[in-house]
């Protein structure tokens, strides 16, 4: 488009003009026909980005990027997501994380892969080249959001060529309901000490009994014993103030329950006092108890509910007895999910209206049933949009009457594949979050305590998701001997960093990290090289005996590359690739005579 030139000077005008007389409908609008400009001037570029010598398409680009952040988003929203990405005939998606900083490369690496080069025209389809630049910085601390500079870079340079996503975060913001009621039954005799309760209670329960609505309002109220009373005793006062409830003086007792509150102490003390308190429940006839004490986390760690007062060991004691028994712990203190789930669609938002394809969330430190009821939110919000979510595998997965971790871990994801299932969701991801502690989705080798899988459990896992209808994306220090066996699994897709990146010196927009010695960008030739193998482990499961040649030489260059041979590499790459070309017109044409099945080809 060579006649842009004019209509950019008159956008140009027009946007001064209405930031003098402060004319907001005409401000916004020119920033939106300047990207509408931009986006017409862009699509017949082999690189979005603006060369030394392009003056004029220069400030186009960079009043684009500007118009993104001034308008909160790209202006244009799609129905098209990742979740409409064709995983079966076009190989898994890979996904490579940057700032934004690395665009370019991320973007030419892409364009490399075997399947690209098959073409013979240049590929602007996102849903074809199956690549996803994921925007995320690389903190000492790991995976962290990004802005709106790094939203409008990455937007700029990705818009129709690939797909572009996000995570708005591991951790969610946590806001607690006020604290429940409490019942202090006192040292005295127990007739005194019901009569007290009783008193008491009325209070407790009058708001919820005489609503303005005139109808009773559900309300639990925990009763506390003294530490001095005995099981027997503080059983037989509890059916005493059961017996005052039932006769409807004071409460509904359709509505209005009792729970036992228990306070646990220091780690000496708590497996006994948890013991003793689950008898207590069985003695009082009730199913559950709530339990109250320190937190034995650090505060910049948030686990899920029990997890903050027992350890994993404790729990798998604590909660087969309690199940055993027909009673359920509890924490006193509970978790708003609508109010959480609100915190997280701020995120998504900002994600979906700057045009990306997809918006990860995660879920730490809520319990499976806490999940449940932020999911349902959002995907409510976002009906058509694909919000993942995510199950960070380095935290237990933590449900109202069951613990699973390390040996049950596999067992637990299935658990929450079958809870997200419910609610619709279409995509979702399952990563580690603890990467600078150097934890890492598979196991390496067997005692590999930083791995959490095995690549048998994740066939087995994607397995499930197929056939639950989810998508499942996969992430967590992916090397690229594991990038091919994803390939060959024909999962729906992969995340990497490390594997399509070289470690550089710290630039301005990482030196406020004091902890980072140097950050991981990706490289052009990485990524091609991560592609390559992903989509050539994809080629040899679906040509299966037409690949034989193509597998043996993956397998020869996997091992020149553990092994550094860095002088057989680049010619033995060349012939993958080569092999991986064909492999692609091969397999296009049997998806195309194939039954029911598209055409590989735009």
């Amino acid at each position: 488009m060579d006649n842009y030139l004019d209509q950019l000077e008159n956008l140009r005008r027009s946007l001064e003009q209405a930031e003098r007389e402060r004319a907001a409908d005409e401000y916004f609008q020119a920033y939106r026909d300047l990207l509408q400009l931009y986006r017409s001037v862009c699509k017949d570029r082999v690189d979005p980005e603006p060369l030394d010598n392009e003056k004029e398409y220069s400030e186009l680009y960079h009043l684009a990027h500007d118009g993104i952040i001034a308008l909160g988003g790209e202006g244009e929203l799609s129905l098209e997501s990742v979740a409409d990405y064709d995983a079966t005939k076009h190989g898994p998606m890979l996904g490579v994380s940057n700032e934004g900083g690395a665009a370019a490369a991320i973007r030419h690496g892409a364009l490399l892969s075997p399947k690209c080069c098959m073409r013979d025209q240049f590929v602007t389809n996102p849903q074809i080249t199956g690549v996803a630049h994921d925007a995320e910085r690389l903190g000492a601390i790991g995976e962290v959001v990004v802005g709106p500079d790094e939203y409008a870079t990455i937007r700029l340079s990705c818009r129709g060529r690939l797909l572009t996503t996000t995570n708005v975060g591991t951790r969610v913001n946590v806001r607690l309901y006020l604290a429940p009621p409490v019942v202090k039954i006192k040292p005295i005799a127990p007739s005194q000490a019901v009569a007290f309760a009783a008193a008491e209670l009325t209070e407790c329960f009058r708001p919820y009994w005489k609503t303005p609505s005139g109808r009773p309002r559900a309300m639990t109220v925990l009763v506390q014993f003294d530490k001095t009373s005995g099981a027997a005793r503080s059983a037989g006062i509890f059916e005493k103030i059961c017996n005052a409830m039932a006769t409807g003086d004071f409460c509904s007792p359709k509505l209005h329950r009792l729970g036992i509150l228990v306070k646990i102490g220091s780690k000496d003390r708590r497996m006994k006092q948890a013991k003793e308190a689950i008898d207590l429940a069985v003695k009082c006839g009730q199913n559950s108890v709530y339990l109250d004490g320190p937190s034995i986390q650090p505060a910049a760690e948030p686990v899920a509910g029990l997890l903050n007062h027992f350890d994993e060991s404790e729990l798998e004691i604590l909660l087969p007895l309690a199940g055993g028994n027909g009673v359920e712990l509890k924490t006193k203190l509970r978790i708003d999910p609508a109010t959480t789930a609100r915190h997280i669609w701020t995120g998504l938002s900002a994600a979906r209206n700057m045009g990306f394809d997809l918006g990860k969330y995660g879920l730490v430190p809520l319990t499976l049933e806490e999940q449940k009821e932020v999911i349902a939110r959002i995907q409510y919000w976002f009906k058509s949009w694909c919000a993942a979510p995510v199950c960070y595998i380095d935290y237990p997965i933590l449900t109202e009457n069951q613990l699973f971790s390390g040996p049950t871990l596999a067992q637990g994801i299935e658990l929450w594949l079958k809870m997200v299932k419910t609610q619709k969701v279409r995509v979702v991801l399952i990563d580690t979050a603890k990467k600078f502690e150097g934890r890492h989705l598979l196991k390496t080798r067997p005692g590999d305590e930083n791995g959490y899988l095995l690549l048998s459990d994740v066939q087995k896992l994607d397995v499930l998701g197929k056939k639950l209808g989810i998508k499942v994306l996969w992430a967590g220090g992916i090397t690229l001997t594991q990038a091919y066996e994803f390939g060959k699994l024909n999962v729906f897709g992969i995340y990497v960093t490390s594997a399509a990146a070289t470690l550089k010196p710290i630039g301005k927009k990482y030196r406020g990290d004091p902890y980072l010695a140097g950050v991981r960008e990706p490289t052009s030739e990485a990524v091609a090289r991560v592609a390559l193998l992903m989509q050539a482990g994809f080629l040899v499961s679906r040509l299966k005996s037409h690949a034989r040649e193509l597998e043996t030489a993956c397998l020869a260059l996997l091992r020149l590359l553990e092994g550094k041979e860095e002088s057989k590499i680049g010619d033995q790459e060349r012939e993958v690739h080569a092999l991986a070309v064909g492999g692609w017109r091969q397999w296009t044409t049997m998806d195309a005579a194939a039954p029911r099945r598209g055409s590989l080809a735009p």
